[in-house]
């Protein structure tokens, strides 16, 4: 078991080489405070006070308990390696003498002391390894405690600290210039310490630069006198003295041996120039070229991976930018294209690399060394404080690349590869620039330069359908361009179609070169992924959707959620898939054409069936779970299943109607292209019970025209199912179609129908509360198209079903609907607040909020009826805010406009107008028309 513990950059840990998850900020700040003192026991107080700072919350407690119970668990495939153990009045996070060695914080305390208690010999690899723990000179990542921040700064400190004794070190025996660089950035960093400042005066003398060592000095000396109001100190002032003097002490000795066996000079060669041309175009890409200066930045890491998919543009961009700054690389440049995802050349070994960077540094061949240890060894060596930028292009993994590193930190290193190369990350210090599609901008701009301005500017609309249909994808807009300008007459709006077709898009971008073919370059990168991955990526090509979650995916594939996401993490690194937002995963439409394609040449038919009904399975039962929570006393969809799921139900854990709200949000656009799945497959059951459980969700958000169109495929699907639940199916969705056009402001012919059949079928069936459901859309059916008689008809009918059945909830939603006609229809306001004030204690005593909400508006409609205005605000008020809690935006906007109108008719007109413009916006984007243009209306009468 392998356990890595890592906070001198970003928090991370890993077991067995997979990341663990340590959870939000809190719960990472708990472990970092037990990880401090590792092996010790951390007081209670003491571990609130780091987690939470001196005025923690009064429920820091309770959620420290619960931080150390998942954290606990996190561990768990550790072992004995590392426990979270309770201990007498606190917590200790016990490391084997393993972990603690692979910790990073205690590794580096470990390394630092080991150092200050050696000879220079043994010192010098020892203060390197410590510092090379160091990923960023931002520690514990994001925490922002007091203890953190001084933590922080302490370890900063101490690196700092360690970095001066290597200097020290290194200065004695004469390798100046191997930190010469390091000392100019750290001066920048720390210009008022006078050790540091003393390194750098001393190295600049002793390389002939004592002007600029007087200089520092001169410009030290002025900072501590302003800012501190003081001299340098005694020592700094004397290596001044024996600077002006040239004392001959200073000059130090030659290169020691003792760190490092002399080598001889290479003979002088010509200044390697190995780089490519640079691109002759390159879109755009600013904001990753000023990522790439940060390189100048100080502390940054000289070591940079550019990762992306293949074609995206990563070698366009490091060459551009490494052409872009040959003037910082005085020693030259050295080039290897790695092949790492090559089509048709085998993969460049590192041993390879090496031997050509060494003839390129003018290496003899008789002198190369034999082994390849020692090989890598010359080549760091001959490019220890060299400034050189190296260009490792097309690298398949860290392996290939980490011997190609040099370990000065004078040179640049920029690595190209279609993996994010998280071994180089992690191990290595290196900072990582993914590049993703092109903005609008940025490929107009290459559209353009390809094909001349006149021809994109004669056909606007197919120039942006062109960069569109190659999805801002650098190379599919290079393959594009080349078709449009090898044929001046084509016009562009039949490329664009052709690119618009599924069937034909990849076609359309074949140039029958497997190298910039965007079928082929998309073959290689699938054909460089395990097989588990690339089975996940084919069956990732079938989904209906822009995006899916995690546990859809787990669904989806058949695996254990931990599987699932170890093969996500694959094909995330590979740049095939990415996360737009923690556990939700999207694939850009080439590759998705290009992974469908794939599944059904590598893929067997039942096993592409069976994975898509077990997607399908996953929503109908996640959407029914998250219906009951919205609506616990509405018909459940499983009445649509004649007999019982033969396995228990996959769906996703909603605790409450919050998360059950959030679900449907972020799964709309999705839940519609499941149903449009679910019917291509012939799933008609677990279609109608998607439609019924989406129903009351976009109803809710105000989506009228998908609620609409949900209920029209409900009612399609029921017509085609058989058995005996079918006929009661389709009476179901006929009232909820009619009930759903009726509430969108279509009555007549049709919700009439509906609603006559459907009554029809449970008169005939026998079934009371399906009647007086009935009854009260036809009421509201009635109340639309102004027959009076014929809704109080309905309304006494349904609260005589109601009542009889023994159903309160269902009551007082009568009893409401009742005083609405009767105040609306027939002017009887004081029986219409008696109805509904009834209607409200039926609702409080049942907790049924969405009747408290309703019924609050129908008294603040009554109020305003009978003229009582002040009243009615106070009962909209009220309305809104359940409604608001309930999220249901359609309804909101309706009691905002019946407030607008209370707080006009109080002579309120400012309040009035808030409230219509609030309600304005909501029918605005519920596509409502007549309501936007009556509120309208309403607001031009204020002005």
């Amino acid at each position: 078991m392998t356990v890595e513990i890592s906070v001198l950059g970003d928090i991370r840990t890993r077991i067995d080489g997979h990341t663990v998850d340590l959870g939000h900020l809190r719960r990472q700040a708990v472990f970092v405070a037990l990880l401090a003192d590792a092996n010790h026991t951390v007081p209670l107080d003491r571990l609130i006070d780091r987690a939470w700072g001196p005025h923690p919350p009064p429920s820091a407690r309770t959620s420290l308990y619960s931080y150390i119970s998942r954290l606990r668990t996190a561990l768990a495939t550790a072992g004995n390696d590392a426990t979270l153990d309770r201990r007498p009045g606190g917590y200790t996070l016990t490391l084997s003498d393993t972990a603690l060695h692979t910790a990073d914080l205690h590794r580096f305390r470990h390394l630092t002391t080991r150092a200050r208690n050696t000879t220079d010999h043994t010192a010098l690899p020892l203060l390197e390894e410590a510092l090379g723990l160091w990923h960023t000179n931002q520690p514990l990542g994001a925490l922002d405690t007091p203890w953190a921040d001084h933590l922080r700064d302490t370890l900063r400190l101490e690196r700092l600290h360690t970095q001066l004794d290597r200097n020290d070190l290194l200065l004695r025996h004469g390798r100046h210039t191997h930190i010469l660089t390091d000392l100019h950035t750290l001066a920048r960093t720390h210009p008022l310490d006078e050790r540091l400042i003393g390194q750098l005066m001393l190295a600049l003398h002793r390389e002939g630069r004592t002007a600029q060592a007087l200089d520092h000095y001169d410009r030290t000396r002025r900072a501590l006198a302003d800012e501190l109001g003081t001299d340098p100190g005694t020592e700094l002032q004397n290596l001044h003295r024996k600077i002006l003097d040239t004392d001959p002490e200073l000059s130090g000795p030659a290169p020691s041996a003792v760190l490092s066996p002399a080598k001889a000079e290479p003979p002088a060669v010509p200044r390697p120039g190995q780089l490519p041309a640079p691109p002759p175009l390159l879109a755009g890409r600013a904001r990753e070229l000023a990522a790439l200066d940060a390189v100048w930045e100080p502390g940054a890491s000289p070591l940079t991976v550019v990762s992306g998919l293949g074609g995206i543009g990563k070698t366009s961009l490091a060459l551009r930018w490494a052409h872009d700054h040959l003037d910082r690389f005085p020693d030259g440049q050295l080039y290897a294209n790695l092949h790492g995802f090559s089509p048709s050349t085998p993969a460049t070994t590192p041993e390879s690399a090496v031997h050509d960077f060494l003839a390129a540094l003018g290496v003899d061949k008789k002198a190369v060394p034999t082994s390849a240890d020692a090989q890598a060894g010359l080549y760091r060596s001959l490019l220890a404080g060299r400034r050189m930028v190296i260009v490792l292009d097309n690298a398949r993994d860290a392996e290939q690349v980490r011997p190609l590193i040099p370990g000065s930190p004078t040179c640049v290193v920029l690595v190209t590869s279609r993996d994010r190369l998280n071994g180089l990350l992690a191990t290595d210090g290196a900072r990582s620039l993914a590049l993703g599609p092109l903005t609008t901008t940025e490929a107009h701009r290459l559209l353009t330069t390809r094909i001349g301005q006149a021809r994109v500017t004669a056909e606007p609309q197919a120039a942006r359908a062109l960069i569109d249909g190659c999805g801002h994808f650098p190379l599919a807009l290079a393959v594009t361009a080349a078709r449009a300008a090898g044929d001046p007459h084509l016009p562009l709006a039949e490329l664009a179609t052709e690119l618009h077709q599924a069937e034909t898009r990849l076609d359309a971008l074949d140039t029958g070169d497997l190298h910039t073919s965007l079928r082929g370059v998309l073959d290689t990168s699938h054909r460089a992924l395990p097989p588990p991955a690339a089975r996940l990526l084919n069956l990732l090509g079938l989904l209906p959707g822009p995006s899916i979650t995690t546990p859809a995916i787990t669904a989806l594939t058949g695996h254990t959620p931990h599987h699932t996401r170890t093969l996500l993490r694959t094909l995330e690194t590979a740049h095939l898939i990415r996360q737009p937002v923690p556990g939700r995963y999207e694939l850009h439409d080439l590759v998705r054409l290009h992974a469908k394609e794939h599944a059904h040449t590598d893929l067997p038919k039942d096993e592409r069936h069976h994975a898509l009904h077990a997607l399908v399975a996953h929503f109908v039962h996640t959407a029914a779970a998250a219906n009951h929570l919205l609506a616990p006393h509405e018909i459940p969809s499983s009445v649509a299943e004649e007999e019982p799921p033969p396995s228990p139900s996959p769906a996703l854990r909603l605790e409450d109607e919050a998360r059950a709200l959030e679900w449907f949000t972020a799964e709309r656009s999705t839940l519609l292209a499941v149903i449009r799945l679910a019917s291509d497959l012939g799933l008609h059951r677990e279609v109608w019970r998607l439609c019924w459980d989406a129903h009351l969700y976009f109803r809710r958000s105000g989506h009228v025209e998908d609620f609409i169109g949900l209920s029209r495929t409900g009612l399609d699907v029921a017509s085609r199912l058989g058995g005996e639940s079918a006929p009661a199916l389709q009476a179901l969705m006929q009232r909820s179609l009619a009930s759903t056009l009726l509430m969108a402001g279509r009555p007549g012919e049709e919700p009439l129908r509906l609603l006559t059949a459907s009554l029809a079928h449970f008169e005939e069936t026998g079934d009371p509360l399906n009647q007086a459901h009935t009854h009260q859309v036809l009421l509201l059916s009635a109340l639309l198209t102004g027959d009076a008689d014929a809704s109080l008809d309905h309304g006494e009918k349904s609260l005589e079903l109601y009542r009889g059945v023994g159903d309160p909830l269902r009551e007082s939603t009568a009893l409401n609907n009742l005083g609405w006609v009767l105040a609306h229809s027939f002017g009887e306001y004081g029986r219409a607040r008696d109805c509904c004030r009834e209607a409200l204690e039926g609702s409080r005593a049942v907790g049924y909020t969405v009747g408290q909400a309703s019924t609050l508006d129908s008294l603040g409609s009554i109020a305003t009826l009978a003229g009582h205005h002040a009243e009615a605000v106070e009962h909209y008020r009220l309305s809104l805010r359940a409604y608001r809690s309930l999220k249901d935006a359609f309804e909101e906007a309706n009691t905002l406009s019946g407030l607008a109108e209370a707080h006009h008719a109080l002579g309120e007109p400012e309040h009035a107008r808030r409230a219509w413009q609030q309600a304005l916006d909501l029918y605005r984007t519920q596509h409502r028309t007549a309501q936007v243009h009556e509120t309208q209306e309403r607001l031009r009468t204020l002005t």
